[in-house]
């Protein structure tokens, strides 16, 4: 059996071909391999809490607790009647947030040997890396200060820098202080200095994104250091300088580099600006159960192109923080420099 037939028959219990593909919303077995395949394809996503959606707007209840939540009585007092304890809710809704991928696969880039079940392989598999780069791209960009993506994109999500900058604003969120309720922000740092401007990515970076964090939240196994990949290059080139077994070892790369026990972790996308202490599982990522695919054969389009087909994945998502205080937002990071 061929790589894409095993490819196809990986997707779901049966076999399916391109009729399949036509006109469907994908069926819950194949829905959920779709989920675990684009997780592989995304370094993001596979890091990250997946929530698939039953229903197009979703609250999700939280129960904020307070530095205190308890009390006292006397032997023959009573319990007071309320509780510090708080409740609220973060809300996923992808009503209007319509996002599809088009596909044309070319008739020359077919072998002839090739059956249905193997062509419809192919096209999953596109499906699969498109979506989760898209995705990926979009968690990270859509909807932050300085975002460079179409603006009708950056308009119709919010990704996870955004909603740490404050962008959800229908979620009631639960602080942890007792006379701090509600939180709309992330903790922020802010690396620029006053007088020299973004600073490059160093302990001091990582030092002041972990006491700005609240103490309750602190935990090098679960958390860990989103920046972009170049940052990362950039601080380990640093590295690389220093006389000591340290920098050897980066360089022959036989070294995690860990500051102060917290991973670091390169991301496609990740703007060079921004840094993230948090723990990948209080980013989520809700995908709409309604996933369809279209399937066009016969048409101009694909007789003038000499297409096999033009297929459209199409899907609804949004994206969300569990906690917010859990995490800080570093801000103000100096570019990586290139030959200097």
């Amino acid at each position: 059996m061929s790589a894409r037939k095993d490819n196809t028959q990986s997707l779901q219990k049966g076999t399916i071909d391109t009729t399949d593909l036509n006109g469907v919303q994908l069926p819950r077995d194949l829905f959920m391999e779709f989920i675990e395949r684009t997780q592989e394809e995304s370094e993001l996503l596979d890091m990250v809490r997946v929530e698939p959606l039953p229903r197009k707007e979703m609250g999700k209840p939280k129960v904020g607790v307070p530095e205190l939540s308890g009390g006292t009585r006397d032997e023959d007092g009573s319990r007071p009647e309320t509780s510090d304890a708080t409740t609220g809710a973060i809300e996923f809704n992808v009503t209007g947030q319509y996002y599809y991928i088009k596909y044309d696969l070319k008739e020359d880039a077919i072998e002839n040997t090739m059956s249905e079940e193997e062509v419809a392989g192919v096209i999953l598999s596109h499906f699969e890396r498109a979506w989760a780069n898209d995705v990926q791209n979009l968690a990270i960009n859509a909807g932050r200060e300085g975002s460079d993506i179409p603006e009708e994109l950056d308009e119709t999500f919010d990704g996870f820098i955004a909603i740490a900058e404050g962008a959800d604003d229908v979620s009631e969120r639960i602080g942890i202080d007792v006379d701090d309720e509600t939180v709309d922000t992330m903790p922020t740092y802010d690396h620029e200095d006053a007088e020299d401007g973004p600073q490059p990515v160093n302990t001091e970076l990582f030092n002041n994104m972990i006491q700005t964090n609240p103490e309750r939240f602190r935990d090098p196994d679960s958390q860990v250091i989103l920046c972009s990949k170049s940052q990362i290059q950039q601080y380990y080139f640093e590295l690389t300088g220093r006389e000591d077994g340290l920098g050897v070892a980066v360089l022959q790369g036989d070294n995690d580099v860990t500051p102060f026990s917290y991973d670091m972790v390169g991301v496609a996308y990740w703007p060079d600006d921004i840094a993230m202490l948090i723990d990948p599982e209080q980013l989520s990522y809700g995908l709409y159960e309604g996933v369809e695919i279209t399937q066009i054969t016969e048409s101009d389009k694909t007789m003038d192109e000499a297409l096999h087909s033009r297929t459209l994945m199409e899907g609804q998502f949004d994206f969300q923080i569990e906690e917010l205080q859990s995490g800080v937002l570093a801000t103000g990071l100096a570019e990586p420099s290139i030959g200097e």
